[in-house]
């Protein structure tokens, strides 16, 4: 398997936030104290308490022979808790400490599920908002975290679910890139519109947003005078004509599951 040392998983700069304690049972109980208290509330879905203990055990006891499963208890309980800087930051520190685990598919999706929901918002939906049109950084990052996990791990569980994710979120992107391009010309920019409808047809050919934004090509090449690229642009509106692409499903809610082993203490995966 190649070894996966650094990978662009955050798309906002964050600072990570230690969740130790001051509390005397967290500074004075034992590495497996720590671990069982942090199990169990994991277990009954108190993930803020769960992520407190966990932090312990991994500030207090870096290195030890829990230190694997109390980063990734981290991530599920921080991704939980929509605490999604304190997920990404301890995914990043995670591929630099165990570049080698069999556990990295399992970080990539969260982290792509992390940037996800850190580009997708309830409230958006519940409104109708359509996030196309808002700052995609995010979106993008979540895709290259899929694409990373389908590149590496083809096999892997979370496989088919991320081509799925995928998919949608190319439709997401390439509908913010014609919103780009619409914004440009209305603003007679018609070079920004060009090259950003060009980027289109290279990164996103498969989307109607694309297609959509033939036209707008064609007439920037117009307004610029440019009469071969016109021309070029026109026949390929014309092969398009009428044509639809389904846009891709919003795929459902994830479930969402540690990996088996991770529950029961030091009794690793065989």
């Amino acid at each position: 398997m190649r070894k996966l040392k650094s990978l662009t998983l955050i798309a906002l700069t964050a600072l990570a936030i230690s969740a130790c304690s001051s509390n005397k049972t967290v500074e004075q109980a034992s590495e497996q104290e720590l671990f069982n208290m942090a199990r169990t509330y994991t277990q009954d879905g108190s993930y803020s308490d769960a992520m407190r203990y966990f932090d312990a055990l991994d500030t207090r006891f870096p290195g030890s022979s829990y230190s694997e499963q109390a980063k990734l208890n981290i991530i599920y309980a921080a991704y939980k808790t929509q605490d999604y800087t304190k997920a990404l930051t301890t995914a990043d520190s995670f591929l630099r400490t165990f570049p080698n685990s069999q556990h990295t598919d399992y970080v990539l999706y969260m982290a792509a599920l992390t940037n996800t929901s850190m580009g997708d918002n309830f409230m958006q939906d519940f409104f109708g908002i359509d996030r196309s049109t808002r700052e995609s950084t995010s979106m993008k990052t979540a895709f290259s975290n899929f694409q990373t996990l389908v590149t590496h791990f083809p096999n892997s569980q979370y496989t088919p679910d991320a081509l799925a994710r995928m998919a949608y979120i190319k439709d997401h992107l390439a509908r913010h890139e014609l919103e780009i391009a619409k914004f440009y010309a209305e603003r007679k920019a018609w070079v920004a519109v060009a090259n950003r409808i060009t980027g289109m047809l290279r990164t996103y050919p498969d989307t109607q947003a694309t297609l959509n934004a033939l036209p707008l090509m064609q007439k920037a090449y117009h307004e610029l005078g440019l009469i071969q690229l016109e021309q070029q642009a026109a026949a390929l509106v014309k092969a398009n004509e009428g044509k639809q692409i389904q846009a891709a499903k919003k795929p459902d809610e994830p479930f969402l599951s540690l990996p088996s082993w991770l529950k029961f203490g030091s009794d690793k995966a065989k």
